[in-house]
């Protein structure tokens, strides 16, 4: 079962990030709805992700804006996430459609970094797009809805990179 973030030090502090975020002015403040471990081969914490928006009382936790937070606790090679996101894109879209968005997918990839123990990135979805961050410092931004939903799909859709994840993240 999901579980709603408690206020927690560290669920304060990762709330306090989010709002303090350069390059995403917003009259709003971000919120943590919702939370969950970051397992790698299913049993390996590696990290922890929230899921922020501006208002958790929605009927629907993947409408935009929103913003995914996954903080790890330990090192993890920029190409790991890369290749990763491609894989799980390709699962989740019609052939089509994944051919049609896979340069830029690529593009967006290619801005993933070494991290180490306690680095943080962030997906921002307005609905202009979607932005990736690194400790706050924003590192790429691709526009287009169509772009960021399907993107979300990695851990989102019917095949994400764990379904406990999804569940703890959509709170079902």
């Amino acid at each position: 079962m999901a579980k709603r973030a408690r206020l927690t030090p560290a669920a304060l502090l990762l709330a306090g990030a989010a709002t303090a975020a350069p390059g995403y002015a917003s009259d709003q403040p971000w919120q943590v709805c919702t939370r969950s471990d970051v397992k790698a081969l299913r049993f390996i914490t590696v990290g922890e992700a929230t899921l922020s928006r501006h208002d958790c009382q929605t009927d629907d936790l993947q409408s935009p804006p929103l913003r995914l937070t996954f903080r790890y606790f330990r090192d993890v090679p920029g190409d790991a996430f890369a290749k990763a996101a491609l894989n799980f894109l390709e699962k989740n879209l019609q052939a089509t459609e994944f051919n049609r968005y896979q340069d830029r997918f690529q593009a967006f990839n290619s801005h993933y970094q070494d991290i180490n123990d306690g680095d943080a990135y962030s997906l921002t979805y307005r609905e202009d797009g979607l932005t990736l961050a690194l400790n706050n410092q924003p590192l790429a931004s691709e526009t287009g809805a169509t772009f960021a939903r399907h993107y979300l799909r990695i851990w989102f859709g019917e095949t994400p990179y764990s379904q406990s994840l999804k569940e703890n993240l959509l709170d079902q």
